[in-house]
């Protein structure tokens, strides 16, 4: 089931991935967790806009969904994941992320688990990550949530609604504070909705417009399938004149399609670094809008962008496209772009 993943420690002591098949990292080495906060997180609550659903665009194990659950929690959110392995999402709760709420993880499992918690299932897929070895990369929770399984009694062995079941598991066996034990779950209100599978199909199964989008695919050079103009063209459409797209990417092909879409586009600084971007239909959404400098590289070669109509090419026949129109065009060379603002 993991074969292709390869767990790590990063920096901010979560736990980050690196694909073997694609060859690059789901998250950044610095932080798995701080990438979220600042990539996604802190950008969108500065936008001061109001919250409600999310559109999460590569949900992997869930740091920004989780980050996003545990700043924003309060307006209800509801949130569409977006995630092609479904067994990263299933080990989403257990891992080592840094956020410190059992209850949150709670949550997540009620959530993948949809209407009926059947105990084997849950005990099963424990059992199974457990024999991978990976205790160095799960978290406390982890432990203390099978113990919790373990101690059940017998009758909670047959299916039985899941909030409740899931509600009764953290309160009784989890929480230190057993006068919770009436306290309704903190993230009762709040929903998430997994779709499995290619983005590029799936985003059509969803039929909510959304106050934000995370787009946390994997970078463009290596697999370019998610940052084609057509592919933003159908998130765009998923979003209203106030709402706002964020991801960790500032490539230039990708700027250039969001601005062909009549995006307005801006910067995400970390310690002033442009570490990501920002769009929205609505101009004063952008704090940090796009240099001359980055406007006018966009007119070079660097700024073709990355075609997918039929939304079925593969990530290499998507890359040989765009090298081909790169060699076709009469565009100026990033090469030569430098060249004359260095003069």
């Amino acid at each position: 089931m993991f074969e292709e993943i390869k767990f790590v420690k990063t920096e901010d002591h979560s736990v980050g991935l690196y694909s073997n098949s694609i060859n690059d990292i789901f998250h950044s080495k610095t932080g798995a967790l701080k990438e979220a906060y600042d990539k996604f997180i802190y950008p969108l609550i500065e936008t001061e806009i109001e919250c409600k659903k999310i559109l999460d665009i590569c949900y992997g194990v869930g740091y920004n969904t989780k980050a996003a659950l545990n700043k924003l929690y309060k307006n209800n959110l509801i949130i569409d994941a977006l995630e092609f392995n479904k067994n990263l999402v299933h080990i989403s709760p257990y891992i080592l992320d840094g956020i410190e709420d059992d209850e949150l993880k709670v949550f997540i499992i009620s959530q993948l688990y949809g209407s009926n918690a059947n105990l084997q299932d849950i005990k099963g897929f424990l059992n199974y990550i457990e024999s991978l070895n990976l205790n160095y990369f799960l978290s406390a929770f982890t432990r203390r949530f099978k113990t919790a399984l373990n101690e059940l009694p017998y009758y909670y062995n047959i299916q039985s609604k899941n909030n409740a079941f899931l509600h009764n598991i953290y309160y009784s066996y989890i929480s230190n504070n057993m006068n919770n034990l009436i306290k309704p779950n903190k993230y009762k209100d709040c929903k998430i909705n997994f779709f499995f599978g290619d983005a590029r199909k799936t985003i059509l199964k969803t039929n909510n417009q959304y106050d934000a989008v995370f787009l946390d695919a994997f970078s463009s050079q290596k697999d370019p399938t998610l940052w084609t103009i057509d592919f933003l063209s159908l998130v765009k459409s998923k979003m209203n004149f106030n709402s706002v797209l964020l991801s960790y990417s500032k490539s230039t092909p990708y700027r250039s399609a969001l601005l062909e879409l009549e995006f307005f586009v801006g910067k995400i600084f970390i310690d002033n670094i442009d570490m990501g971007t920002i769009a929205s239909l609505n101009k004063t959404n952008i704090k940090n809008p796009l240099s001359k400098y980055d406007l006018d590289l966009i007119k070079t070669r660097s700024g073709i962008t990355f075609k997918d109509s039929t939304l079925t090419l593969t990530g290499n026949e998507i890359l040989k496209y765009r090298e081909n129109e790169s060699k076709c065009s009469d565009r100026i060379s990033h090469t030569q772009f430098l060249k004359e603002n260095l003069k």
